[in-house]
């Protein structure tokens, strides 16, 4: 923790690095208090990515910059500290990725960890099942590794949100069932009364929208999986 003050900054694209879209500061010394600013949630999920950058001028000075994705209401950490800039760590490898679900094939986000010797747990890499598979590159240090299945938990109900075909609605109050759109328009001002999965579960109006109901499965771990180290 240096005592100067830390810079983070929001970015449309790396086109736009000349556009600050908004900024935020944590104050020298213990860094207890944050500023902080309020983006109503249409806006984060209609950029989908933002290009941020965070910056420590303290020496030795620290900048990173990553794309983000926020998708829901909530409190974030950035740490400027992550990968010091001395580069990726670890051994580049390779896993296979194959999901089922309901024994059909499935898409899905594969989050890696490693556990090494050190016991201080690290994310080894990360990537989705397209078609229930695909290969996935990490970065290990010899540890033991885990995979994690991570179903799509939509993002919470927006009023006259706009929204695609695919994308998964979220009750704010959720009962166990998400909502995935099928054909593309704009959420109802007012949120509805949700349904469930019956019979052929048919698609109904959200909107000018339309929807089906879905299940959410909880994320499903296994390990330790072998690793091809490239």
């Amino acid at each position: 923790m240096t005592p100067t003050v830390k810079f983070l900054r929001f970015h449309r694209s790396l086109e736009t690095l000349g556009q600050l879209q908004a900024v935020f500061w944590a104050e020298g010394g213990a860094g207890e208090y944050t500023q902080t600013c309020d983006i109503d949630l249409a806006t984060l999920l209609a950029q989908g990515e933002w290009l941020v950058m965070g910056l420590d001028d303290a020496l030795p000075r620290r900048i990173r910059t990553t794309y983000l994705t926020l998708s829901e209401s909530g409190t974030y950490t950035f740490n400027i500290s992550s990968g010091e800039g001395g580069g990726q760590q670890g051994d580049p490898g390779q896993v296979a990725g194959l999901v089922r679900v309901e024994r059909l094939p499935a898409d899905r986000e594969i989050v890696l960890v490693e556990r090494p010797a050190d016991g201080e747990w690290r994310l080894a890499g990360y990537g989705p099942t397209p078609n229930g598979s695909g290969d996935i590159d990490v970065r290990v240090v010899g540890g033991d590794v885990y995979a994690i299945g991570v179903d799509d938990y939509g993002v919470v109900f927006v009023p006259d949100l706009a929204v695609q075909v695919g994308q998964r609605i979220r009750p704010t109050q959720y009962a166990g069932w998400l909502y995935e759109i099928t054909d593309a328009g704009q959420l109802p001002s007012i949120e509805p009364e949700w349904w469930a999965a019956v019979g052929e579960n048919p698609s109904r109006p959200l909107g000018t929208a339309r929807a089906a109901a879905r299940r959410y499965f909880q994320p499903i771990a296994h390990g330790p999986v072998p690793i091809e180290v490239i």
